[in-house]
């Protein structure tokens, strides 16, 4: 394994794609078919350089297909298609009472605290069995295929049973009346990433604080449009809070969702160089992430999105420790350089 900062996600999944054109080159001293790469780093922080290129500058984009190398297999052994992709709004909900500090032996039960403010709204927007209480979230849920629903239901794959053992936790949690491969594909969910506000060091400091923060993010299935949850959302929030406090929602950054059909030439080119690879026949499946660049190549320059990515269920992504395997990483060379080669057929 390769061990870094972005091993996997995504460092050596663009690294594979240019050591297929390398080695193409190599060979046979062209490549078969006409490619153009476009590279960004910001991501992570929503992306907004590359969405403004696209939308400025589509005709220098003009393609038949559109590649990202950003999506994972189930094991070492399954090969995938990615067929989904969820959207995201990414906030920031900052709640402000007095106007600086307070002894809460003074000011304990009169003074507003925006600690218990952001507790209040958390556990108001998601309750303990994951139903989110956001009015008009559910509204425009896109009704699923009978073919995903019993692959959700069946899950021949054992995936529920990876995704214990990867945690290491003895059981999931969430919307029990949904299958678990449904819940972190195909459903909205709802997060906290963190809470900062009043004293958080060593000993004891009796503090009232005057500001609080939470980082909330939505994963958003197709059809749950990023700014219309996030006035949805917003609206909500401030629903929630009691009086006393000053509450700002910042929308940090979203990305769209992204439902992609199998049945076009560029998947099954793609299909068939997995094939090769690996041996047997790719399964196509949705992931709960977000690549907010697919769905704008697919709304923007109007192509069939192709995503094939080599990562495994254990590398690790955004932890400690990330990795990427060697062996995965030659396979995904050999594939690229293939499917380039049946593109060009």
């Amino acid at each position: 394994n390769l061990y870094c900062r972005g091993a996997c996600d995504d460092k050596g999944q663009t690294m594979l794609v240019f050591k297929a054109l390398e080695s193409l080159m190599a060979v046979d001293g062209t490549l078969p078919v006409n490619v153009r790469v476009l590279i960004e780093g910001e991501e992570e922080a929503g992306g907004e350089s590359i969405d403004s290129y696209v939308r400025t500058y589509p005709d220098r984009l003009k393609c038949d297909t559109a590649f990202i190398c950003d999506t994972h297999m189930p094991s070492k052994d399954t090969p995938a298609l990615i067929c989904g992709l969820r959207g995201i709004i990414y906030t920031e909900v900052e709640v402000r009472g007095a106007k600086h500090d307070l002894h809460s032996g003074s000011y304990g039960g009169v003074a507003p605290n925006p600690l218990h403010t952001l507790a209040i709204i958390i556990t108001g927007l998601k309750d303990a069995e994951g139903h989110i209480h956001i009015p008009g979230l559910y509204d425009k849920l896109r009704e699923s295929t009978e073919q995903e629903k019993a692959f959700w239901r069946d899950d021949p794959l054992h995936i529920e049973k990876s995704l214990l053992e990867e945690m290491g936790v003895s059981q999931l949690t969430g919307e029990a009346e949904h299958p678990a491969l449904e819940r972190i594909w195909a459903r909205p969910t709802l997060e906290v990433h963190g809470i900062v506000g009043g004293f958080t060091g060593e000993g004891a400091k009796t503090v009232i604080p005057a500001v609080a923060k939470a980082k909330i993010s939505l994963r958003l299935p197709p059809d749950l449009k990023s700014d219309e949850v996030f006035t949805l959302f917003e609206r909500r929030v401030k629903e929630l809070a009691p009086a006393g406090v000053e509450v700002t929602v910042h929308n940090v950054h979203g990305g769209e969702s992204v439902l992609v059909p199998i049945d076009t030439p560029p998947m099954q080119a793609a299909s068939a160089a997995l094939k090769e690879t690996y041996g047997k026949e790719p399964v196509c499946i949705r992931e709960g992430g977000s690549i907010p660049i697919a769905a704008l190549f697919y709304e923007i320059l109007g192509v069939p999105v192709v995503l094939m990515g080599f990562g495994l269920p254990d590398d690790n992504l955004h932890a400690p420790n990330e990795k990427y395997s060697l062996s995965q990483f030659f396979k995904g060379v050999r594939t690229v350089a293939r499917f380039l080669q049946n593109m060009g057929k």
